[in-house]
């Protein structure tokens, strides 16, 4: 009887132990995946818009927030590409680029802006009719470009690949048509008048670089601007003064290669870079160029954003995600709160603050055409 009694006892026993451990094991897996869950919300797809046609490399975005137009530079298929994200199609397309790479819409000129690598010219367009006014030469792939809109000045990195990098100031009232009050400068030789675009502007200042530079901020605040120059593995830090730009200093990178993106928080003093070997998100003191961490991020990075309001970093990588980091107030190293899947060699984009959304370009790859992936980022 006691034998009868006792085998049940033993049964309810280990089941109990199995449904406990069953129980801690889930806990143990849901502790892990609730980060995730909650994090998984900060970014969610809303739609994408289709680029048919469009092929190769797609590099960077600028915006008109007034008629919600949104720029994209077609690399490879010598296009700027206009889509009207109120639609989500594509408005209109502009043809003949030399391999557009940086790109600047100026709401208050209505004016686009297009640095190409493959003639060496930063060009202006009329941002409704999108006929062409003046431009400049800048010798040889003209890529990344700046506003600072207090001084009306134009930065632009050019060069390099082999040879000395630039960074150009340009005044913008000389890419700016007489009829807007511009100033062009006159042309350079009658074979000017042959081409499309007939009077050139100049730059108001320029120094030369070590190699050809990438992503680069404007610290306002400081007077400064901070030029990833990946080549050198370093940050090239430059004053800002009355006789034009002045070399202060440079801040090796040491933690990792290939150091494309860049993002800045000037209040806190905090400079954000992305590298791709290893792919890893480095962040920097601004006022002493220490190293403050790392924290592995996605691969290929190409552009990343840094939101002010939500205090978030978005890295945009071709290995085919988007990471998006919590920074905290403190000086703690940056929290992936989130690893979304977008596209295979998707590695740049655009983040769009005043209509919380991120546009991330897709080019066509075998898995469909060319497209815009939209973004909502959340609280």
């Amino acid at each position: 009887m006691s034998q009868s009694v006792s085998q049940p006892a033993t049964e309810t026993t280990a089941a109990a132990l199995f449904v406990a451990n069953i129980y801690f094991s889930t806990l143990v897996c849901l502790s892990f995946l609730v980060p995730s869950i909650v994090a998984g919300e900060a970014l969610i797809q809303i739609g994408s818009i289709p680029l048919k046609g469009v092929e190769g490399r797609l590099d960077h975005l600028t915006f008109d927030p007034r008629s919600q137009r949104l720029f994209i530079a077609a690399l490879e298929n010598h296009t700027i590409e206009v889509v009207d994200l109120k639609t989500r199609h594509r408005a209109q397309q502009i043809r003949g680029v030399s391999e557009p790479q940086g790109l600047l819409y100026i709401p208050e000129r209505n004016r686009l802006l297009v640095c190409c690598r493959g003639d060496g010219t930063c060009r202006s367009f009329d941002g409704t009719t999108f006929q062409e006014g003046p431009w400049i030469d800048l010798g040889r792939n003209a890529d990344n470009l700046r506003f600072d809109a207090e001084a009306q000045v134009i930065y632009v990195g050019s060069g390099g690949e082999p040879g000395n990098g630039l960074l150009s100031g340009i005044d913008l009232v000389s890419l700016l048509p007489a009829r807007q009050g511009g100033r062009p400068a006159p042309p350079y030789s009658p074979a000017d008048f042959l081409l499309d675009r007939p009077r050139q502007a100049d730059p108001s200042t320029e120094i030369q670089l070590p190699a050809h530079p990438e992503s680069f901020q404007l610290d306002r605040a400081a007077g400064r601007i901070l030029v990833n120059v990946p080549d050198e593995h370093q940050v090239e830090v430059l004053q800002v003064g009355t006789n034009g730009l002045i070399k202060l200093a440079f801040w090796p990178v040491t933690v990792g290669e290939k150091n494309f993106p860049m993002a800045l928080d000037a209040t806190s003093a905090r400079l954000f870079i992305a590298c791709r070997k290893p792919p890893l998100l480095a962040v920097y003191d601004t006022r002493t160029g220490s190293l403050l961490s790392q924290t592995r991020c996605v691969g290929d990075a190409d552009d990343m954003f840094y939101d002010q309001s939500r205090r978030r970093i978005y890295v945009i990588g071709g290995e085919g995600f988007v990471d998006v980091f919590h920074i905290a107030v403190n000086d703690e190293r940056p929290r992936r709160v989130i690893h979304l899947a977008t596209h295979s060699r998707a590695r740049t984009g655009l983040l769009i603050p005043e209509f919380q959304t991120l546009a991330v370009a897709a080019p066509h790859t075998g898995d469909g055409q060319a497209s815009i992936l939209l973004y909502q980022a959340k609280p």
